[in-house]
């Protein structure tokens, strides 16, 4: 009888779904311009423990990037070509000299007034985004649904950018998912470093200002003291993901580094 109770005690336990211990973390958000119209792009990410895939979709862009933060691993998946662009670390070096090459000759080569004022877009964005020391302004605000800390950011005596961030794991984002995150943003900026520093960005802070377990759910930065980039997490929420998630398309083509370099200084003469 004390048998048949503790079974029935236990019944309604099992009847509950299981929460598989490798269940990662998905994340929705938008990222627009308030000078572009459809300058827009919806992104979803994926995070597996050490795995990480981000989808991102909009009128000029649609593709992924899928990174192994075990191998360092990063893999470009572009859909309106079907190709995939592999990256191992050795091709990511390859990538910064790359990079920096050009960026010596970013500025002489823009041309034309819209060049011009992309251009300029471009830089007043990085310079908001990294530029500065944010300034607390208030603790428990509510954004989005999450409750944040606000930070304030000047530069020149204008407000230059605009962000709230709140603890990973009350967002609903575990701790290892976070660490592959937040990896995943450090190899970005370290990767585009020479360009970021031609436009006038200062990435040191950023880093250092990263390393902290914050997880930012809205942004906005300002030129002239106007809104002119907005970043939003529209959910956090966990869920289990199979293998085949962090694959690129079996049936895309795969190109080298070595071959995109060769089609551009080709497409060039």
């Amino acid at each position: 009888m004390k048998n048949s109770l503790k079974a029935a005690c236990f019944l309604p336990f099992l009847a509950l779904p299981a929460h598989p211990a490798w269940a990662g973390t998905e994340l929705r958000a938008r990222l627009e311009s308030e000078t572009y119209k459809d300058a827009w792009v919806n992104v979803q990410a994926s995070i597996d423990h050490d795995k990480m895939r981000v989808d991102f979709r909009g009128p000029n862009a649609d593709g992924a990037l899928i990174y192994d933060r075990e191998t360092s691993q990063l893999t470009l998946v572009d859909h309106l070509h079907k190709t995939v662009l592999p990256l191992t670390a050795d091709d990511q070096t390859g990538v910064k000299l790359l990079l920096a090459v050009a960026s010596g000759q970013l500025k002489g080569r823009v041309d034309g007034s819209n060049a011009r004022r992309t251009f300029a877009i471009a830089e007043n964005s990085a310079r908001a985004f990294f530029n500065g020391t944010p300034v607390l302004k208030g603790k428990g605000v509510v954004q989005g649904g999450f409750a944040c800390d606000e930070y304030v950011t000047d530069l020149k005596g204008k407000k230059a950018r605009e962000v709230w961030v709140t603890d990973p794991l009350q967002a609903g984002m575990e701790g290892k998912d976070y660490n592959t995150f937040r990896s995943l943003a450090h190899l970005a900026v370290d990767l585009g470093d020479s360009v970021l520093a031609q436009l006038g960005a200062d990435t040191a802070a950023f880093q250092e200002n990263f390393s902290e377990s914050q997880l930012p759910v809205a942004e906005v930065l300002y030129a002239k003291g106007k809104a002119s980039v907005r970043f939003k997490v529209l959910g956090v929420a966990p869920r289990s993901f199979g293998a085949d998630n962090f694959n690129p398309p079996a049936d895309y083509k795969t190109v080298s580094l070595v071959e995109l370099v060769k089609d551009g200084i080709v497409s060039n003469r």
